[in-house]
């Protein structure tokens, strides 16, 4: 999935252009948009994406701060059921024009490091989609979620159980 296809979350800007004043963006995915998103993170809906995104610029670091909201169709981890999963998140993040040297050898990675931004483009949805990824769920439960029956449960089995019904 390329993000320039998905007109309603790209939004790009040329990082020269941005400056220390904020500029906004609003970012509400249609419903295509949206369907396509489903299909690429493997859950059943996103009938809710919007964002709020102030973006400026401070020298080589590129500063992106903004609000995220979604709601998404899972499915339960324990029960197999749908459910719903509502995402609202506070989101503040620092990216850089510069080139930043690899780190090689035994030094460790700077975590805290900006991001670097290839090229001269930035583009706010993938910021916007990045933290979408980051806030879901790893593993959706429904509340008081209770594993489905197991119809052999508390009987003795082993793997050659399987071998002996083939044999009769």
């Amino acid at each position: 999935m390329n993000l320039q296809d998905l007109k309603t979350l790209s939004r790009p800007f040329i990082t020269d252009k941005l400056d220390a004043e904020p500029t906004a963006v609003s970012i509400d995915v249609s419903e295509a948009d949206r369907a396509e998103l489903a299909k690429a993170y493997d859950v059943t809906d996103i009938s809710m994406l919007k964002a709020d995104v102030d973006l400026n610029r401070n020298g080589d670091l590129v500063r992106v701060a903004g609000t995220l909201e979604a709601e998404l169709g899972r499915t339960c981890v324990v029960s197999l059921e749908p459910l719903r999963e509502v995402i609202n998140e506070n989101f503040a993040l620092v990216y850089t024009t510069a080139e930043l040297d690899e780190v090689v050898g035994e030094h460790e990675a700077d975590l805290d490091a900006p991001e670097p931004i290839e090229g001269d483009i930035f583009d706010a949805g993938q910021a916007v989609l990045e933290q979408l990824v980051l806030a879901m769920s790893a593993h959706p439960r429904k509340e008081d979620a209770q594993p489905p029956e197991d119809p052999g449960q508390g009987k003795e089995s082993s793997p050659f159980d399987v071998l002996k019904s083939l044999k009769s």
